[in-house]
């Protein structure tokens, strides 16, 4: 197989990745990750599962988008844009200063584009965004508080972030964030103010990575109070709402003989208008809440597979399933050995699963070649996970 990493440098910066590094007949892309290593491997997968493989320096949470445009990733310095003609690489400025990060919080599409938020490599700096224009590769990075925020949800063209203290200034007014002629499609706005609070100030996602669902301007966040009671919370975004229906909970009931595997979701989405969320590897769903408040009926869709890695981040949604990456089937043997709240494992086999949401049933939807690879497969970790929505597509997904 011919490698497609680029050279290590002075042993601590990996070296600029080859523009020729298209996406040809690939469907899959994931980042992996050595234990102890400062770099990670985005790695493309044909459907024949055989793949191919760039080096690059490691950010922690560093995902992936894949629009119709093509491929974005990042590392410390650069954004990359991938597509059917090769790889593009941006090197990160506002003006004439250099941006650095350690650590990417999220990685929405917006509009035609896709609009990631990213803290500095030096904490003395402001965090700071940036957008990718889909239709014309380019990219606008501005510096932002908003930069370092999980982001709470994307409606449309808007992107509403968590709260900063009591400020309700819509981002899109802020020149210094987002250039004007970017205004509708890159808008990262705070919710808009009900008597005088931020109706999305009051929780804010679990993680890096976690965006929550927005389905007809109502956004959906899981969550659990101090008596450990779990909710799934319904924001409406619509100017004018009362205050006392802006922020609805919905406490969800899990069966009385339900498994061990039941808790607030993390991260819920919406999938043919059920809410869905995952418990450990537990997949539940419910009925989308009323505007009213009141209870949720949880179902369990069933157990998903994979444990190389299996988070915000690596667990992919059609319009009927979810996608997982493991080497933990029935066929499969693996060692694991537990660091942190990671699982590292050797890839002896790997495959993406397709776990049905109506029925709960996986099914091998590709089977990846971990033969002769260059990437690592010991100690290794898959971090991020993104599918070819044109594969998608013709799947009837």
């Amino acid at each position: 197989m011919t490698v497609a990493t680029a050279a290590l440098v002075s042993g601590c910066s990996v070296g600029a990745p080859p523009t020729d590094f298209a996406i040809e007949d690939a469907v899959l892309a994931m980042r992996v990750q050595e234990g102890g290593e400062d770099s990670s491997y985005l790695v493309l997968v044909s459907p024949e599962g055989k793949t191919r493989a760039i080096e690059l320096d490691e950010v922690e949470g560093a995902g992936i988008s894949w629009t119709e445009h093509g491929i974005t990733t990042s590392d410390p310095k650069h954004d990359y844009v991938i597509d059917e003609s090769g790889l593009t690489d941006h090197k990160r400025t506002s003006g004439d200063e250099s941006l650095e990060t350690s650590h990417e919080w999220y990685r929405v599409p917006v509009g035609t584009g896709t609009l990631v938020g990213f803290s500095p490599a030096d904490s003395s700096k402001d965090p700071f965004v940036t957008y990718i224009d889909g239709e014309s590769g380019k990219t606008t990075t501005r510096v932002s508080p908003y930069g370092q925020t999980s982001t709470a949800a994307v409606c449309g063209e808007r992107v509403f972030a968590p709260g900063r203290g009591t400020g309700t200034k819509a981002f899109e007014e802020d020149s210094d964030s987002i250039p004007e002629d970017q205004w509708d499609r890159a808008a990262l706005t705070s919710a808009y103010p009900h008597d005088g609070t931020d109706i999305l100030s009051t929780l804010e996602p679990t993680g890096p990575g976690v965006t929550s669902p927005c389905v007809d301007g109502i956004v959906y966040e899981g969550w659990e109070n101090d008596d450990h009671q779990d909710f799934v919370r319904t924001w409406n975004t619509a100017k004018g709402t009362p205050a006392a229906k802006a922020a609805v909970d919905h406490e969800i009931v899990y069966p009385k003989d339900a498994s061990s595997q039941i808790g607030a979701p993390a991260a819920v989405t919406v999938v043919d208008d059920q809410l869905v969320w995952v418990v450990e590897n537990t997949m539940w769903s419910a009925p989308l809440p009323t505007p009213e408040a009141g209870p949720v009926t949880a179902r369990e869709v069933g157990y998903l597979e994979g444990y190389v890695g299996l988070d915000a981040e690596v667990l992919a949604y059609s319009s009927n399933a979810a996608y997982t990456v493991t080497n933990d089937t029935e066929l499969h043997k693996r060692f694991t050995k537990r660091r942190s709240d990671r699982v590292w494992t050797e890839l002896t086999e790997l495959s993406l699963v397709r776990t049905d949401i109506a029925t709960g049933k996986p099914s091998l939807a590709l089977d990846i070649d971990v033969e002769d690879v260059d990437f690592p497969t010991k100690d290794a970790y898959v971090t991020a996970l993104a599918i070819n929505p044109e594969w998608l597509a013709k799947k009837g997904e």
